[in-house]
């Protein structure tokens, strides 16, 4: 009989012991976040920040935000201290639902990953390209150089000749050439020998 309690009390005793050490060897799991679930963020965040329950160390995209229409974040590399994990983010995309994604490794080897839901209450500015900022520049250009391409050559003056055209002046000549021989004939009748006198 004595025996029998003393098995029974070793196997309970056993048992509390495994009940304990169990939870110790489990995998880590998120324990917070900044943003936290489903939180409502009215400022652009320059970090994101996941806390776990154990030791992890990160992979390959370990960590990517997506929000409406597909839009996604630019990620920086990940920094690990311990269980605390950071990355430098640039928000990108209208006001909305938000979802950061998660991936990492826990001490004891096995991958954690999971979802962070949140809002943005306010939208991210669009990135700016120096192609659009040289636009302006361009158009100025052409707008400039327009004017001497299209600008028609200046008329070119008249004939430096202001005179009468040359054949009226040689009709005149004909003219004045005309009149003299019918002078001259005429004078010649006028002043040509007597007739006979009777």
């Amino acid at each position: 009989m004595v025996l029998r309690r003393l098995a029974a009390t070793l196997l309970l005793a056993g048992a509390a012991v495994l009940g304990a050490a169990l939870p110790a060897s489990a995998h880590a799991e998120l324990k917070s976040s900044d943003p936290a679930k489903g939180a409502t963020v009215a400022q652009l965040p320059t970090t994101l920040t996941l806390t776990f329950t154990d030791t992890v160390t990160t992979v390959v995209d370990s960590i990517s935000v997506t929000g409406p229409d597909s839009v996604r974040w630019v990620v920086g590399t990940p920094q690990v201290a311990g269980a605390v994990v950071t990355v430098a983010v640039q928000p990108q995309g209208p006001a909305g639902p938000y979802q950061i994604e998660y991936r990492v490794n826990s001490d004891d080897g096995h991958i954690v990953s999971g979802a962070i839901d949140f809002t943005m209450a306010i939208a991210a500015p669009a990135p700016t390209t120096t192609t659009e900022e040289a636009a302006p520049t361009t158009s100025q250009e052409v707008a400039t150089e327009a004017p001497a391409t299209t600008t028609p050559p200046a008329a070119q003056p008249a004939a430096a000749d202001s005179g009468l055209p040359k054949w009226i002046w040689f009709v005149v000549g004909l003219a004045a050439l005309a009149a003299i021989v019918v002078a001259l004939l005429a004078r010649s009748r006028r002043s040509g020998p007597p007739g006979p006198t009777n």
